[in-house]
């Protein structure tokens, strides 16, 4: 049984990244998990739509001034931080789901989620919140995928 802690008004949940079969996809894809979950799930079910189906965490984007810009940005908190992108784009032309990452005292939280790397069009889902240590895991692996795929392409 997952265990959530509730500090201040959040409650904290898990989160993951890793390679797992989804739905509409041939071969394993890099998934975002929250409390077991796709990210894609967590904002679809928020949502209440099917929008974020076929979206994948930016990790091998084509461009690499674009990858450069999500592996600096995973280093740093109170940014906008791009976390899926069109898998068959994979760059920041077309669509693009970006949180909100705030530091707080105790906690790092996905405060709001948008589109673009501007989030100029808001979605709205609650926000998450996680335990920092947690959190400096979930980037450190993130950003082990991103440099082994850019490996990869070379």
């Amino acid at each position: 049984m997952l265990k959530v802690r509730k500090s201040h008004k959040y409650i904290r949940s898990k989160i993951d990244i890793r390679q797992a079969q989804m739905e509409g996809f041939q071969h394993p894809q890099y998934v975002i998990t929250i409390n077991d979950i796709t990210l894609n799930d967590y904002l679809n079910q928020n949502t209440q739509s099917r929008s974020f189906d076929l979206l994948v965490p930016p990790i091998g984007l084509f461009e690499n001034r674009d990858q450069q810009k999500v592996l600096e940005l995973l280093s740093y908190t109170n940014v906008a931080l791009p976390v899926l992108v069109c898998s068959d784009d994979m760059d920041f032309s077309c669509t693009v789901v970006t949180t909100n990452v705030e530091e707080m005292k105790d906690c790092i939280i996905w405060r709001a989620f948008g589109y673009g790397v501007d989030m100029s069009k808001p979605i709205h889902v609650p926000p998450l919140a996680f335990e920092k240590d947690q959190y400096r895991e979930f980037v450190k692996v993130f950003k082990d995928f991103i440099h082994f795929n850019h490996r990869d392409s070379l």
